[in-house]
């Protein structure tokens, strides 16, 4: 009996440092990382480059493979970095007088620094003509968070459904 007491002090005593390091390297917590990605997901509804500037990190990547806009990749938005990020968005929302999107979010989760937006995405944009458009349709948003930045971007959205529900 003596011996097994001693034997559990002896893993006690190892386990303590491990713990400590442990301690002083843990991750991100699941609510500060959602949070970052809902106040991200804020800015970014309305295309705004200043006040989604400071949520990007520097290797920042923006992957939209759903995209029907005519790219030298043969379609999808992919932007690299935090200047080509804010750049390409930008552009794209220059070319109207106003635009934004809404989040209808209906499911929403984390898993390892990612959180995972699935929502109803409704556009609201006024053309250069004055003519005003709204559509809805479903899309899927998976933000990438790390070290309290977001790192990836990338949203699976219905366009083609979109644009059957536009509306002037």
């Amino acid at each position: 009996m003596m011996k097994l007491k001693f034997a559990f002090a002896a893993l006690a005593l190892l386990a303590t440092p491990l713990a400590a390091e442990e301690t002083a390297k843990e991750p991100i917590k699941s609510d500060a990382i959602v949070s970052v990605a809902e106040d991200y997901l804020a800015a970014y509804s309305t295309f705004n480059v200043d006040s989604m500037a400071p949520f990007l990190s520097d290797d920042m990547v923006f992957y939209d493979p759903t995209s029907t806009t005519e790219n030298a990749d043969g379609g999808s938005f992919v932007f690299e970095g935090k200047d080509a990020v804010l750049k390409g968005l930008g552009d794209y929302a220059a070319q109207y007088k106003s635009f934004s999107v809404a989040y209808d979010v209906e499911r929403r989760y984390e898993s390892n620094g990612v959180v995972v937006f699935v929502a109803q995405l409704t556009y609201d944009l006024m053309t250069n003509e004055d003519k005003h458009y709204t559509g809805t349709a479903p899309i899927v948003t998976a933000i990438t968070v790390k070290d309290g930045k977001v790192i990836k971007h990338l949203d699976l959205y219905d366009y083609a459904g979109n644009v059957e529900t536009f509306t002037d």
